[in-house]
């Protein structure tokens, strides 16, 4: 039944990369089937045992899932009780309560696939990528694959934005970092995997390239050199096998590399830190506007004059803490730091148990919980249900 579950959570992120977006602007087919096969994945047992409270009482859970399922109670309840409250439309509501669902997976999905943490695993990071690709390839598509600009100009992101998913950093990272494996074991069939999946990886982070994602493209050069660090320690073999690659990379595509460089360096020069602090200081004077929106927030469905979009007002912010800090106030900030911190040991066991699959998946994740959107996005939640998951029992992903 778990590998029955995780299947259908691979489906699901595949349709997601392929046919979806990272925010889509309505309920589609391909929406609708993500949406069921997610469904069949969480099952009905679990969200009825985190409803009514009987998940606090399982002995057997894992120590991060009480918390957990408590921070999903107030985040869920009392903001959305406030938002009935002040009369916010009900789309606007909808909106908040579905991130916040899907940022919440890993208490719905864990404990579905635990009787087979390492094919799940696999499957869910496996999906994980297939999405990243799949955004990345459809990017590409849109912008006529011009290769060749990467590192000339500026590329366009394109109107739904298919670069933010995290799921795209997910799989720069760890499909070039797996494929280097392959390449060094085994027979053929998997070297020519290992040399599909470098392809798959690279094309992943020229798209973040050619778009200018500079916080992105930064994690990835933290995430290769990390991982360059512990393979020259546990495998010299490895090390100098990924050494090589770069060195090959840096010789044939110079020009585009170090142009991708400049580019970062003016666009931060040009936009700074696009306006985010301005965007601190309107959640922070929404927060402070009554004693009680200071400790609730102003509820799910409430908008916010946003500096960062030319003070139209919108239903989010660009980070998540000034996001939870408008609509739930100190104690929906507080849930979200135990919740989060719950499973930050989870994320750092991973590192240290599969350093490969750990930076793949810390990398994203510091991503969308720190200075970007996509904290609202599906690949945030189910990546962090693959730490959670991975890192348990110290188990690994099957042997690369």
């Amino acid at each position: 039944m778990a590998l029955r579950r995780a299947i259908g959570v691979f489906l699901a992120l595949a349709l997601y990369g392929l046919l979806s977006a990272p925010a889509p602007a309505e309920i589609r087919m391909a929406e609708a089937a993500i949406g069921a096969l997610l469904v069949q994945g969480v099952g009905l047992s679990r969200p009825l045992s985190v409803a009514t409270g009987d998940a606090l009482l399982a002995r057997d859970s894992a120590p991060w899932e009480m918390p957990a399922v408590l921070a999903l109670a107030v985040l869920l309840w009392c903001p959305l009780m406030r938002g009935v409250w002040l009369d916010w439309a009900p789309g606007d509501m909808v909106r908040d309560v579905v991130p916040l669902l899907y940022l919440f997976l890993p208490v719905l999905l864990v404990p579905m696939l635990r009787a087979a943490p390492d094919r799940a695993a696999g499957l869910l990071a496996g999906g994980l990528a297939v999405a990243g690709v799949g955004f990345a390839l459809r990017w590409w598509k849109q912008a006529d694959w011009g290769f060749g600009a990467v590192g000339v100009r500026a590329m366009a992101d394109g109107g739904v934005y298919l670069l933010n998913a995290p799921s795209v950093l997910f799989a720069a990272i760890a499909l070039p970092a797996f494929g280097i494996g392959m390449l060094m074991h085994g027979g053929w069939p998997r070297r020519a995997a290992g040399v599909v999946a470098m392809l798959g990886g690279l094309l992943c982070l020229a798209a973040l390239a050619g778009a200018v994602h500079r916080m992105a493209l930064g994690l990835a050069v933290v995430a290769f050199t990390a991982l360059g660090l512990w393979w020259l320690r546990r495998a010299p073999l490895a090390g100098v096998g990924a050494g090589l690659a770069a060195l090959l990379l840096v010789t044939l595509f110079h020009d585009a590399l170090f142009g991708a460089f400049g580019q970062v360096a003016e666009k931060t020069r040009l936009a700074g830190a696009n306006t985010r602090w301005e965007e601190a200081e309107a959640a922070l004077g929404q927060a402070l506007s009554s004693p009680v929106a200071f400790l609730f927030g102003q509820g799910w469905g409430a908008l916010l004059a946003n500096p960062a979009v030319g003070g139209w007002r919108v239903s989010y912010t660009h980070t998540l803490a000034t996001y939870a800090l408008a609509k739930t106030g100190v104690v929906g900030l507080c849930a979200l730091v135990a919740y989060l911190g719950g499973l930050a040991p989870r994320a750092l066991a991973l590192l240290r148990s599969d350093p490969v699959l750990g930076w793949a998946v810390a990398a994203p994740l510091l991503m969308a919980l720190g200075l970007h959107t996509s904290f609202k996005y599906l690949d945030t939640g189910l990546l962090l249900t693959l730490a959670a998951l991975a890192s348990e029992r110290g188990k690994r992903l099957p042997e690369r």
